[in-house]
């Protein structure tokens, strides 16, 4: 019978919290709200073998074997290449899915080979939830509960033990339970109706929780169907910068070149399209450092207060609608 692998318990929580201690900063400096964006990469982000060569994962596999994709993904580690690192250039490649390297290590701990998926996505989903958890604890100086049982959080005590729904990250606690975000390194979109549902449940119970997304989503369509949805109060990309800069309008024009105002007023041309998609980026995404203002502004305001009989909440506060 071949040995199962079974990971510590507390494993991604205990790697996470060495690699941002230990091993980052000397890389890629202090952790500061600017750079977090940079330690989540370094620790979830991983590369794919297409034909032969290496390409980030930052869509969905299957998007990876389009030409399309794979020039968006050579663009991204182009970006990475000059921004990752401060005052350098580097390669992404070498750097990014620490992760990854500590998940193999435990694994050869165990007297076991290297998986035959390349990467197991419950580790990408992770690795993920648990690096926002420890970067948000140490620059809001709270952390957030991972997956906590839904019973146990005030509003949710009548759901059934095993109730399939389970929150990713919640602040600030069981019995202060104000802000819920669901973690996605890339969406699927079958699966939003799914997410909106999700959202539609808590909502329902609880009108006061604010609901949030943290995705690393590059394609616009599906991130304009999540962040124009009502139920969704904000969805935070982990590098808002480097997704407007692979999706800027207008690259097709020489240098220096202006653009005519025909095409803007043109709903179906290039330019018109492209600078839409570009602009509702650009007003209905934030990246890490707004989630981190937001925590501290949701901190310093004071806890709704239940009714008496607790089916019912002061819904005055509304602190992360624009």
């Amino acid at each position: 019978m071949a040995k199962k692998f079974k990971l510590p318990v507390g494993w991604y929580r205990s790697t996470v919290t060495g690699l941002v201690d230990n091993e980052l900063p000397p890389l890629l400096g202090d952790l500061t709200n600017s750079n977090a964006w940079a330690y989540v990469y370094a620790v979830t982000m991983w590369s794919e073998k297409v034909d032969g060569k290496d390409y980030l994962h930052i869509i969905e596999s299957d998007k990876l074997r389009s030409q399309a994709g794979r020039d968006l993904a050579d663009r991204a580690a182009s970006y990475l290449a000059e921004h990752l690192v401060p005052d350098r250039t580097c390669d992404p490649f070498k750097i990014v899915d620490r992760i990854g390297k500590a998940y193999l290590a435990e694994r050869s701990k165990q007297g076991l080979g290297p998986p035959k998926k390349k990467r197991d996505p419950n580790v990408t989903g992770a690795a993920f939830e648990t690096a926002l958890q420890v970067i948000i604890g140490k620059l809001c100086g709270v952390e957030p509960s991972r997956t906590p049982t839904l019973h146990t959080l005030r509003g949710f005590e009548l759901a059934p033990v095993g109730y399939h729904s389970k929150p990713d990250l919640v602040l600030f606690g069981p019995r202060d339970f104000r802000l819920l975000i669901s973690t996605k390194w890339t969406l699927r979109k079958e699966r939003i109706g799914t997410y909106l549902h999700e959202s539609y449940f808590y909502r329902r119970r609880r009108p006061d929780l604010q609901i949030a997304f943290g995705v690393n989503e590059f394609q616009p369509n599906i991130l304009h169907h999540l962040s124009s949805d009502p139920l969704v109060d904000r969805v935070y990309h982990v590098n808002k910068r480097m997704l407007l800069d692979l999706y800027r309008p207008f690259t097709d024009l020489p240098a220096g070149a202006g653009v005519e105002p025909s095409s803007l007023l043109a709903p179906n041309h290039r330019h018109a399209k492209e600078y839409r998609r570009w602009l509702h980026m650009q007003d209905r995404l934030f990246d890490l450092t707004d989630l981190f203002e937001d925590i501290t502004a949701l901190m310093n305001t004071p806890a709704q207060v239940l009714d008496p009989d607790g089916d019912g909440v002061d819904l005055d506060v509304d602190v992360l609608d624009d």
